[in-house]
């Protein structure tokens, strides 16, 4: 029959014998204490150890999602750079227009010329950083392309809109400035330039527009009016007749009218006006040579 308690004895320094009786119970808890806890000890360290290789799994995982996302913007970036590149060419050569025509469109007001609502442009400052920034560079240049689109646009109607030829042929019988006037002999501001001609010869318009006025129009006596847009505006006055009326949508170019001396006129001419904002502007500012009938 197996002993159930244990006793351990020991002495001090002195020959005193002392007991102490232990259970079998604890001993064999003890036991299976040492016993256990190696073994709780490797299960710990492999559910450690398998956490840590989840996680690695998951992180390697992300990184290769990160690495094919990263790949297919490099190669839509790849893909569409030729287009954008190709698109921005086609408009650079779209921009560059007449010699003669950019030199009038540079001599506008500086309001005139200016595109609404452009924004400025940013470039990247960590240009080897790529693949961080491959759908910014995207975007980026999408937007470049607007804005160019956007200003070669606005260029293309300014250069429309800007008067660049003579509405009719004839000689120069009067300048932009101070004059004496033709009736009172005073001195006064003639703001625009006459042409004279034979009545009834062919009036053009000068710019693309849009006619707003064609009518009787006192000392103007038959006069035309018409806004190109871009605060642009020309006249044409002491006409015989009129072709067009109030509403009408003209080219550069386009026959308008026929010369008289209607108004206060003292002979066959056409009374030649620019506005650019409300305000004259000399038309030899535009204009280059002598008058004579100009088409595109």
């Amino acid at each position: 029959m197996p002993r159930s308690r244990y006793s351990l004895a020991t002495t001090d320094g002195h020959d005193v014998l002392r007991r102490c009786d232990i259970g079998s119970r604890w001993i064999l808890a003890l036991a299976g204490v040492f016993l256990a806890a190696p073994f709780a000890l490797g299960v710990y360290v492999g559910l450690t150890a398998q956490a840590t290789i989840d996680d690695l799994r998951a992180r390697n995982a992300q990184l290769v999602l990160e690495g094919s996302a990263h790949r297919e913007a490099a190669e839509r970036l790849h893909g569409q750079l030729p287009a954008l590149l190709s698109t921005i060419d086609e408009l650079a050569e779209r921009i560059d227009m007449d010699p003669a025509l950019r030199d009038s469109v540079e001599r506008l007001p500086d309001a005139t010329q200016a595109v609404p609502g452009q924004p400025g442009s940013e470039a990247l400052d960590d240009a080897a950083d790529m693949f961080d920034h491959v759908r910014d560079l995207l975007g980026s240049l999408q937007d470049a392309l607007r804005v160019v689109t956007l200003g070669v646009a606005h260029r293309e109607a300014l250069a429309d809109a800007t008067p660049t030829i003579w509405p009719a042929d004839g000689w120069l019988s009067a300048g932009y400035g101070y004059r004496d006037d033709p009736f009172t002999g005073q001195r006064d501001f003639h703001p625009a330039v006459d042409i004279s001609t034979r009545k009834g010869q062919p009036v053009y318009a000068t710019a693309t527009g849009r006619v707003t006025r064609a009518s009787r129009n006192g000392a103007y006596g038959n006069l035309v009016e018409i806004d190109h847009g871009f605060g642009l505006t020309t006249r044409y006055g002491h006409l015989s007749e009129f072709v067009v009326a109030a509403g009408d949508t003209v080219l550069r170019g386009d026959l308008i009218g026929s010369v008289g001396a209607t108004g206060r006129a003292t002979g066959h001419h056409v009374h030649y006006e620019i506005r650019a904002n409300g305000r004259a502007l000399n038309p030899r500012r535009l204009l280059g040579g002598s008058p004579s009938v100009a088409t595109d």
